[in-house]
């Protein structure tokens, strides 16, 4: 059966949707008399089985056919009554059902973009602690790089030192020796003078 009746869940406006009803009713064909009285048969209940006569007949299903009796002339009217709610709980459903799909479809691919997620939070913490490791052994190189050239600058240093001490200890000893060449020089000249006079 197609859906002519149209429902703004968002805007309702119950005058368009009572419009909308009675054209929906105005268009159905009218049943002819064979019809209504095979809808008639087919809505009374059948007469409950007797085994001991009319007395085995429970109060309670009298009291049920003739309410239904006095139901009878109102059904349509029940039923014109109850379509709009009807009609609203069918399209609820309808919407949770999609809803829910929809839900179940994004669990699905929340539950998998997680899950991806952790699969490259991992492989970064993986790469990161490499990276970390790698810096650590970078650092501690360079750490016995900079012992090494500390212990090699005091080496020079000292060396420069004990040069500068020979260095100066030449000097001396060259300025001693200066003076005695300078003493021989004229002990010679001196000689000289006596042995040519």
């Amino acid at each position: 059966m197609e859906e002519k009746i149209k429902i703004d869940y968002e805007n309702v406006d119950v005058a368009d949707l009572m419009a909308q009803i009675k054209s929906e009713i105005a268009q159905r064909p009218k049943p002819t008399l064979q019809e209504r009285l095979h809808e008639e048969r087919s809505e009374q209940s059948p007469p409950p089985p007797s085994w001991g006569g009319e007395e085995a007949v429970a109060p309670r299903s009298k009291i049920k056919r003739i309410l239904l009796r006095i139901m009878k002339p109102f059904s349509p009217l029940i039923k014109l009554l109850v379509l709009p709610v009807h009609e609203e709980l069918r399209q609820t459903i309808i919407s949770l059902d999609r809803t829910n799909r929809r839900l179940d479809f994004l669990c699905a691919t929340m539950e998998e973009e997680f899950r991806k997620l952790g699969g490259a939070i991992e492989d970064g913490l993986n790469e990161a602690n490499k990276r970390v490791d790698q810096a650590f052994i970078e650092l501690s190189k360079s750490n016995d790089y900079t012992k090494l050239l500390h212990n090699l600058s005091h080496n020079i240093v000292v060396e420069l030192t004990k040069l500068k001490i020979e260095e100066e200890a030449l000097k001396s000893k060259t300025r001693i020796m200066e003076k005695d060449f300078e003493f021989v020089r004229q002990r010679e000249k001196a000689l000289e003078k006596l042995v040519l006079k």
